[in-house]
């Protein structure tokens, strides 16, 4: 047993666009979230069936009657939209209790030099499978709670709150994890704008060492990096560049079981979902107001919340001849890595924090998120319950943008965290 403590501006014309309001498109059905443009029907058809993969709940290997098959041995969840809910970010943990299904417990050996994929635990595997198939053991349970902890007060005399996880990793199947594995709970982040995301340009990203766009440390290259790792590591679902899942040389009843085809999911099925993500939209907030745009924007920016969540990028997007239209997004996000101070640092089994950098989360859909969910959650494991403690809980490179925010009057705090509730 272990104890942790722990807006889519799109522009498919010849010259750049900046307009606001230019390619948001509004949700009318959560559950069938839309394209950020118009499709040809041959678009059209395979974003269609990347829904439909995106949504299947895959069956275990040679389940009769059942193409969509191969299910772990080892999984967490049985479909995308299992953690993925309307392409939307996955449900942070309202209270102490058993981990919701879209928080996931990445595992990680300290990263080597070159650059290469770190890898996992040596016996569990790059994550820890909380289910698993008839006659194969799941490798264990995830159990977080909460400790409340008061800050000092704002200068108006309001104090502020935020809630400390502890994660209890317990019925580990196959022993202890080693001592140095890194302990990573992720929750499945919102595919909002992914495309878009993907399509800004390298030379927008500053200088630096090139990373990936995707994941809480943009430890995936691309949305297909991103899929296929998903596929395997949190499905049991192999793919033509990863043609193998979880299972480790230690879990021979893991090996030991049948697999669904070589690979699980064909080429076709992969690109279908890899589109579906990609042309995914941003839904707007329904919560715009006029009054706010003009100083809830600066106040962001005299903060320097700005520096790092950058309001807009540029993209280059394809059209129909083959050539490329420039356009600007707005996802507030520079794409780039962060230290964020060893208060969010992640942990390894023998309970020592480990240095950890953040990609900056993109803001866009925030409004949208705040208004349809129950109890939304924020940062990589839902720890912050409003964006207000997701900001208290910056430091290190973000330490002088929270200072800034701690020191706002009450008027001017609240009316950047109602702005906030805009995007």
């Amino acid at each position: 047993m272990i104890w942790l403590g722990l807006a889519v501006l799109v522009g498919l014309g010849a010259q750049t666009e900046t307009s606001a309001a230019l390619g948001v498109t509004p949700f009318a059905d959560g559950r069938e979230p839309p394209p950020y443009r118009v499709l040809d029907p041959a678009e059209s058809a395979q974003v269609s069936l990347g829904q439909s993969v995106f949504n299947t709940v895959w069956a275990p290997a040679r389940t009769p009657g059942v193409a969509r098959s191969g299910l772990g041995p080892l999984f967490n969840a049985a479909s995308c939209a299992a953690c993925h809910v309307g392409a939307a970010r996955g449900r942070g943990p309202a209270g102490d209790g058993a981990a919701p299904i879209a928080l996931v417990i990445q595992l990680q050996t300290p990263a080597g030099s070159g650059g290469a994929e770190a890898d996992g635990d040596p016996v569990y595997g790059r994550v820890l499978n909380t289910a698993a198939l008839d006659g194969v053991q799941a490798e264990g349970s995830v159990t977080v709670r909460y400790r409340e902890t008061a800050g000092q007060y704002y200068p108006d005399g309001t104090r502020w709150q935020m809630r400390v996880p502890h994660y209890q990793l317990s019925g580990l199947s196959h022993g202890p994890l080693a001592a140095r594995t890194i302990i990573k709970p992720r929750l499945a982040p919102a595919l909002f704008g992914a495309g878009l995301l993907e399509a800004v340009p390298a030379t927008a990203l500053g200088d630096g060492p090139a990373r990936g766009r995707f994941g809480w440390q943009s430890e995936s290259l691309s949305i297909r990096d991103q899929a296929t790792k998903a596929f395997a590591r949190e499905m049991g679902l192999t793919t033509g560049e990863r043609p193998r899942d979880d299972c480790t040389a230690a879990e021979q009843d893991c090996l030991q079981q049948p697999d669904g085809g070589t690979p699980e999911v064909p080429e076709p099925l992969l690109q279908a979902v890899v589109a579906f993500v990609r042309m995914l939209a941003v839904p707007p907030s329904p919560r715009h107001d006029e009054r706010l745009a003009a100083t809830g924007a600066q106040l962001f920016a005299t903060t320097g919340c700005a520096a790092c969540h950058r309001p807009q990028l540029p993209v280059e997007l394809p059209d129909a001849g083959g050539t490329r239209s420039h356009a600007v997004i707005a996802p507030y996000t520079d794409l780039r890595l962060h230290d964020l101070g060893m208060e969010m640092a992640d942990e390894n089994a023998a309970g020592a924090r480990v240095p950890s950098r953040w990609r900056t989360a993109p803001l866009w859909g925030l409004g949208y998120r705040m208004t349809t969910e129950a109890h939304p959650t924020f940062l990589h494991d839902g720890r912050a319950r409003s964006p207000e403690e997701a900001i208290l809980w910056h430091s290190g490179e973000a330490a002088p943008a929270r200072r800034n925010f701690m020191n706002l009057w009450g008027r001017p705090r609240e009316t950047l965290l109602h702005w906030l509730e805009t995007l």
